[in-house]
């Protein structure tokens, strides 16, 4: 058996080593996967349902405010009339992006279709003029 043989073949296996050390091509393949792995990549998922659900408060807000001027009889349906548009409006918007970009979250959707629902009821009766 050569000594020298096994000797420069461990040479060489520590050579590729350095070099596999100092390209780090491993470390970043592996990190990026990992980074995948551990939810990093689904941050945009997370902040369209805080979207989602910041919105839904707004229209819940907007359904209150609107409770209140009808309640108030100080106030025409003309006075009114702004805060329904900007109700149809984030009901709308709040639909899209539940139809477009919230495609798994059965939780999610039924929140705001309940929300979408009670909303368009309230704006059915006012252009029909329940109110009047």
């Amino acid at each position: 058996m050569d000594i020298k043989k096994i000797d420069s073949s461990f040479q060489a296996a520590l050579s590729s080593t350095k070099k596999a050390d100092c390209d780090h091509q491993f470390k970043q393949i592996f990190d990026q996967k990992l980074d995948e792995i551990n939810g990093t990549g689904n941050i945009s998922l997370v902040d369209d349902k805080r979207n989602v659900m910041e919105q839904s408060e707004k229209i819940l807000n907007l359904l209150d405010s609107y409770s209140g001027a009808l309640a108030d009889p100080t106030k025409s349906l003309k006075d009114i009339r702004p805060l329904v548009d900007s109700i149809e409006k984030e009901v709308g918007s709040i639909e899209f992006v539940n139809k477009n970009q919230m495609h798994d979250d059965k939780t999610l959707d039924k929140i705001v279709k309940d929300l979408a629902v009670t909303a368009k009821v309230a704006m059915y009766k006012f252009h029909r003029g329940d109110f009047i």
